[in-house]
């Protein structure tokens, strides 16, 4: 990977959302909506200096939603309010963090790991934070050329079918840790909805007055989701790579909406790069 001549900074994601430490969650659910990445980084400022802390989709549907039982969403009046209200400092992680003069090794294991690093320098000040995404953009190259989407995609795929209610969905996201539910209908696939869309319409409900509103009834073809992506079986990663980065649910399905033979994330992308570097 040296001989591509990749410096470490030349990964960091322009757009990663950055939000202030005293932001309430369904601020951040909704920037991390806007821009289409599943973290946002926090910043606060304490008496040792700047503090890197992280948000994640996964980690609001945590918090925001609370399963029964059988892993279905409780819908309380004012239980989803109080959740999206918090501030985010509340609920952050810390984020992992890597020296800029570190090998590029370190920071696909981290982003592979926890979504998203921060380089920083020797003092510790921040340079950026790299994401999936530019982790993916830079680091293409690293794929093999002869490595085809039937080498690499994820089987079988978890359906849900269109008419399910969305607290279902929501129910086996949390449970399963999944980003992403393929959504069928008729026995076809009919698209893809994501954790970060569920969390990004339910804050901008939130602000409206009524989250609930949105769950209550409500089947998942009622929230909205992204039509399916399909690839040949035979398509080349790197080419699927860049479509990929293009969609909604940063996923591409393999096959045919007839008959789908796998899937591929942004997780499986970032596996292949992290054996090949």
């Amino acid at each position: 990977m040296s001989g591509l001549g990749i410096d470490p900074v030349d990964l960091v994601d322009p757009f990663a959302p950055a939000v202030p430490a005293d932001s309430r969650v369904w601020e951040a659910a909704v920037k991390m909506g806007r821009v289409r990445r599943p973290c946002a980084v926090i910043f606060i400022r304490d008496p040792s200096g700047d503090m890197g802390l992280y948000l994640t989709a996964r980690k609001v549907a945590e918090e925001v939603f609370e399963l029964s039982e059988e892993g279905i969403v409780l819908v309380e009046r004012g239980r989803i309010s109080w959740g999206l209200d918090r501030r985010v400092v509340e609920i952050s992680l810390k984020i992992s963090m890597v020296l800029d003069t570190s090998g590029i090794s370190g920071i696909v294991d981290g982003v592979y790991n926890s979504d998203c690093v921060e380089i920083v320098r020797g003092d510790q000040t921040p340079l950026g934070v790299v994401t999936e995404d530019s982790l993916i953009r830079v680091l293409l190259r690293a794929i093999p050329e002869d490595m085809r989407a039937e080498d690499i995609a994820s089987k079988p795929i978890e359906i849900i079918d269109l008419d399910a209610p969305l607290i279902e969905a929501i129910g086996v996201m949390i449970q399963r840790g999944f980003r992403r539910i393929v959504i069928t209908s008729q026995d076809r696939v009919a698209g893809v909805i994501t954790m970060l869309d569920i969390i990004h319409r339910v804050s901008e409900s939130h602000i409206r007055g009524d989250p609930e509103e949105i769950l209550l009834g409500s089947s998942i073809g009622g929230i909205g989701y992204e039509g399916p992506l399909f690839i040949p079986e035979n398509t080349w990663v790197r080419a699927l790579a860049k479509k990929l980065l293009g969609t909604r649910s940063k996923c591409v399905l393999v096959g045919s909406p007839e008959n789908p033979l796998g899937i591929v994330t942004e997780k499986d992308l970032i596996r292949i790069i992290r054996e090949n570097i």
